[in-house]
């Protein structure tokens, strides 16, 4: 039940990103070409420095400081979501080996991750070293001492 909620939020988190770097950008792309314009109107058409409130040589200034700071983030954005999935797909801890009379026992449990409450167990015998245990969840915990408050 929890291992669904994180696997969601990563979902939610990626949408995020997605739609925070498509803005990051359109805001670059635009910012860039008022830069392009305010160039075009001081050096092509003669319009001088004042008309567009800062001089040229602050407009690229912020330019450069805008593109440095969106490429920052998007290196964050891309860093974490990278980092996010690698935690994901980490292999997790080998569980201990169970043997039962020399024979490896495979474990699994119906519903999986079922705590507590009363369980049937079936051993199959797959050939001479391995044995199946299923483990059935016959009655849940809440049904045995109520719901807990």
């Amino acid at each position: 039940m929890n291992t669904e909620e994180p696997i969601w939020d990563e979902e939610k988190l990626k949408r995020r990103y997605l739609k925070a770097s498509k803005l990051l950008f359109l805001f670059t792309v635009l910012y860039s070409l008022w830069i392009a314009l305010v160039i075009m109107g001081v050096f092509f058409l003669q319009l001088g420095n004042k008309w567009a409130v800062l001089t040229i040589g602050q407009w690229i200034l912020s330019a450069i400081i805008l593109i440095s700071v969106v490429i920052a983030l998007e290196i964050i954005f891309l860093l974490h979501n990278t980092l996010l999935r690698k935690k994901h797909l980490q292999p997790e801890q080998p569980k201990q080996l169970v043997y039962l009379q020399g024979k490896r026992v495979h474990s699994y449990t119906i519903p999986v991750d079922a705590k507590g409450g009363i369980f049937s167990k079936t051993f199959i015998m797959i050939d001479e070293t391995r044995v199946v245990n299923l483990r059935y969840q016959m009655i849940p915990p809440n049904d045995l001492w109520g719901q807990k408050q």
